[in-house]
């Protein structure tokens, strides 16, 4: 079969103000804005190829657990230390074979996990 697909272009997580969002992850996570539609009430934050858009959605009352990002990084324990030296709700770092990772979560509750492998 031929390939359909050619990357992931983005993953969208849904908050209540994308402004106050994007300053909180940029803040927080040390990510960048590469691109902002107030109109269309989003932020575009670079993490790598594939990026992480905020959008606004007013009504949201609950976080979108179902699908959530898993952000790889060379140094575990270093990565956990910086977030909760900024006040980043995270959870304890798991082994699971040859797999480490921890959940945390943004202003909303939003989940995000970080890995090492």
């Amino acid at each position: 079969m031929e390939k359909l697909f050619e990357r992931v272009d983005t993953i969208i997580i849904q908050v209540k103000d994308y402004k106050e969002a994007g300053q909180w992850y940029m803040d927080r996570l040390g990510l960048e804005s590469s691109f902002e539609d107030p109109k269309e009430k989003y932020i575009v934050l670079k993490v790598s190829e594939t990026p992480i858009t905020l959008h606004e959605v007013p009504n949201v009352t609950t976080p979108q657990n179902s699908c959530y990002p898993i952000l790889y990084v060379k140094d575990i324990e270093k990565v956990h230390k910086h977030l909760q030296e900024r006040n980043v709700q995270v959870e304890e770092i798991q082994a699971d074979g040859s797999v480490s990772f921890f959940d945390f979560y943004d202003l909303y509750g939003n989940k995000l996990e970080v890995c090492h492998f």
